[in-house]
């Protein structure tokens, strides 16, 4: 296979194959057409392809429906003629005749094969099922071809082209993947790699916008089970608004705002500031309540008041979190 280029491959280009030279016939009158013929398909394999590397055409399958066109370097803008009649034998393969047109192209290709230039013949056939031989032996078009091989049955041409460089020459520094794939109608055709890179990247976003709700849903739930062993330990049902209050704080605001409740409901001292250590402005009030040791809250703490300490610090608290 060819090794990887910038170049994106065209669409549908796997299924064009370079067969060899086509004979114009020279000009008989002014007035008539000028006519071309040639072995569309030999009914040999083709071991040169960029793609499927080596595949024969079933002609006992092979389909040509009504006159088919002849284009230049397979560009539809670019008609040069049209196939008026084709013969299909194992001995001879498949033979067509055409004319060509009076355009720009088709007057083209004459002239360049009237100085000389040598045209070669071009297909585009879609199978209907290509079938991968991987081992062994196959019999086809009264021939025997070894494995590996591609086998196009019931492959359609869809149009025949003139071009300076067959569609191998023109397409083999083009990377792709040999994936055949079976049962496909005729306008099947692989992803491109930007399609499946595109596909990559959202499957990647679906995952981590799941992970980021994932994440979002442990903090909540970790949070409501913080807010529950606070009431626990406080001995304390907290109303719906204070909740919401601690719900929506920053984890460190929330854990020291649970450590100083829980020390003034233990009645235990706040531990002194280490050194470089700034106490937060909206939690200030707390340790200058305990190191005041104002003189009534504590007979409240010695005659047993303990709540009305514990619920002066909510309201400090509370107080605090509304002047941020």
């Amino acid at each position: 296979m060819p090794e990887t280029n910038k170049e994106q491959p065209k669409k549908d280009d796997q299924f064009c194959f370079q067969l060899g030279q086509v004979s114009v016939d020279t000009a008989q009158d002014e007035k008539s057409k000028r006519t071309f013929s040639g072995i569309a398909y030999s009914g040999e394999a083709i071991t040169d392809h960029w793609y499927w590397e080596k595949v024969v055409f079933d002609l006992d399958s092979i389909q040509i429906k009504g006159r088919i066109p002849a284009l230049l370097e397979h560009s539809t803008r670019q008609r040069a003629g049209a196939i008026n009649s084709h013969s299909v034998s194992h001995t001879e393969g498949l033979k067509i005749e055409g004319s060509l047109l009076s355009n720009e192209f088709g007057t083209q290709v004459a002239q360049d094969s009237d100085d000389g230039f040598p045209w070669q013949m071009s297909v585009r056939i879609y199978p209907q099922t290509v079938e991968d031989v991987k081992e062994g032996s196959i019999v086809v078009n009264g021939r025997t071809f070894q494995a590996p091989i591609a086998v196009f049955r019931g492959g359609r041409i869809r149009e025949v082209s003139f071009c300076a460089l067959g569609a191998d020459d023109n397409t083999n520094a083009v990377a792709a993947s040999h994936t055949p794939k079976t049962n496909f109608n005729q306008e099947d055709t692989d992803v491109t790699e930007l399609e499946q890179a595109k596909a990559r990247i959202t499957e990647l976003e679906e995952k981590n916008t799941n992970l980021e709700k994932d994440i979002q849903k442990f903090k909540a739930d970790k949070r409501e089970e913080d807010i529950k062993s606070l009431e626990t330990v406080l001995n304390k049902q907290f109303s719906a608004e204070e909740k919401t209050s601690y719900t929506n704080m920053d984890d460190s605001s929330f854990a020291f705002m649970s450590q100083q409740m829980k020390q003034f409901a233990g009645g235990q001292p706040t531990p002194a500031p280490q050194q470089n250590n700034t106490v937060p402005p909206q939690f200030a009030h707390l340790f200058s309540h305990q190191a005041t040791g104002d003189q009534n809250n504590a007979q409240q703490f010695n005659a047993g008041g303990q709540g009305t300490a514990l619920d002066q610090a909510f309201g400090k608290f509370a107080a605090a979190q509304e002047t941020k």
